[in-house]
């Protein structure tokens, strides 16, 4: 075996004989998420360091069906909203709006947006238009703000939000013209926010949580400090483990300095998504075909899911654990290196690529059509940021695997008559 080669990569929490008993009972490909993995992460993020207490707000965005919603909420976590369709996702699934914050790009003042902020929303400006459009919509109301430090930090620059090249977030250098808006709309800001990119690091991190503590003696109602999201794991065999506890500490010991300056004892926030769900969710898929081209070439493992599942190889070069699993819930010797093929009809669509679009064979069990490949770390953004119904293949279905071992569909296949639902032929076409 070349030596070059990533480890072979193992289940993360599926048995090899769960495999094809999930893929005969739901179909392939199907997405599988673990209870226990969730509640287990939701534990351990609870259980960092801070100085004076600090708030889990899961990130609807990387998971949005409505079970996972709503398992989060029963643990008491409050959530992180990208829009206010998602907002309006979370409440269908029963989470009370107060327990909502919503940081989006566009956010329209309408009728049902503002029902909402009545009902106890918060809302998060991103931009100085944003503060505006809430001044004008909601005068004389408490209100948090999103900065961009000036520097971000990602696993590819596409996965960075923070920093010149990032829309994100009010530039730290208009702080000043920030403070003139709250002024004249009478805007109380009550929490500093700042999201830096995803997989990031945290001598990054810190810094940016540095800008924020620094604003806060200038903003004397902030009682609440907001990290965001991106929080590094361990996905790869390869992988190092990441000690969050460390930065969490350095973190809380600030705030407590900040505390003596001001009197003010900060809560902080952090906005979890990928830490959450991203290991605690797996793709059951089917082996179509295996193809070669020729000596020189390389040897192609094709599967029935592909972008219409996961984009995040193809469009980052991320890469995802790939488990062979035979049809009989074995685990297979070691076979040649592969290539991984997704089944939509386009040349990227592919789960083997590195960041600059080459492929890499990687390490797999040996199979043949019929037999089974796990695509690990796809419990966020997966399902949520797919290439949905390319190629007219249909939304997969979703299952949560319950912490008694049990299955339960939480999202069904969708069917040939809800895809075309909307579609219209005018008369006499």
């Amino acid at each position: 075996m070349t030596s070059t080669l990533a480890p072979l990569e193992a289940l993360k929490f599926l048995g090899p004989a769960e495999v094809p008993k999930i893929a005969q009972r739901f179909g392939t490909p199907v997405f599988v998420y673990d209870e226990a993995r969730i509640r287990a992460g939701v534990e351990h993020l609870r259980s960092l360091p801070s100085a004076f207490g600090h708030t889990i707000r899961y990130s609807i965005k990387a998971c949005p069906s409505a079970a996972v919603i709503k398992l989060f909420d029963s643990m008491g976590t409050c959530f992180d909203a990208s829009s206010g369709w998602e907002v309006l996702r979370a409440v269908r699934a029963g989470v009370d709006p107060s327990k909502i914050l919503l940081t989006a790009q566009e956010a329209v003042f309408d009728g049902t947006l503002l029902d909402l902020l009545d009902a106890g929303l918060k809302f998060d400006a991103g931009s100085l238009h944003q503060l505006v459009e809430f001044g004008r919509a909601r005068p004389g109301s408490p209100v948090s703000v999103r900065i961009n430090p000036g520097f971000g930090s990602g696993l590819v620059p596409r996965l960075t939000s923070g920093g010149a090249l990032s829309s994100f977030g009010i530039w730290h250098e208009y702080v000043p013209e920030m403070k003139a808006l709250l002024q004249d709309h009478d805007l109380r800001v009550e929490r500093l926010h700042t999201h830096i990119g995803s997989g990031h690091y945290a001598d990054v991190l810190v810094p940016a949580a540095r800008v924020l503590l620094d604003l806060v003696p200038e903003f004397p109602d902030v009682r609440c400090v907001n990290l965001g999201g991106g929080y590094r794991l361990t996905v790869m065999a390869g992988d190092p483990e990441y000690d969050h506890r460390e930065w969490a500490g350095i973190l809380a010991g600030e705030i407590r300095q900040v505390a003596e300056v001001t009197g003010r004892e900060l809560h902080l926030e952090m906005e979890p998504g990928t830490y959450l769900m991203a290991n605690a969710g797996a793709i059951v898929s089917t082996v179509i075909d295996v193809v070669d081209t020729g000596a020189g070439g390389h040897r192609f493992v094709k599967i029935n899911a592909g972008l219409t599942e996961v984009l995040r190889p193809s469009y980052y070069g991320s890469a995802h654990p790939l488990v062979a699993i035979g049809r009989d819930g074995t685990v297979p010797p070691e076979g040649p290196p592969s290539c991984v093929a997704g089944h939509c009809c386009i040349a990227g669509d592919m789960l083997t690529l590195v960041p600059d679009d080459k492929h890499q064979a990687v390490r797999l069990g040996q199979v043949r059509p019929g037999d089974h490949i796990v695509v690990e770390r796809s419990g966020g953004y997966c399902a949520s940021m797919a290439m949905k119904n390319f190629n007219s293949y249909p939304e997969a279905p979703e299952v949560l695997r319950r912490t008694d071992g049990s299955y339960s569909l939480i999202r069904a296949s969708q069917t040939i008559d809800q895809l075309v639902a909307n579609e219209r032929i005018p008369e006499g076409l």
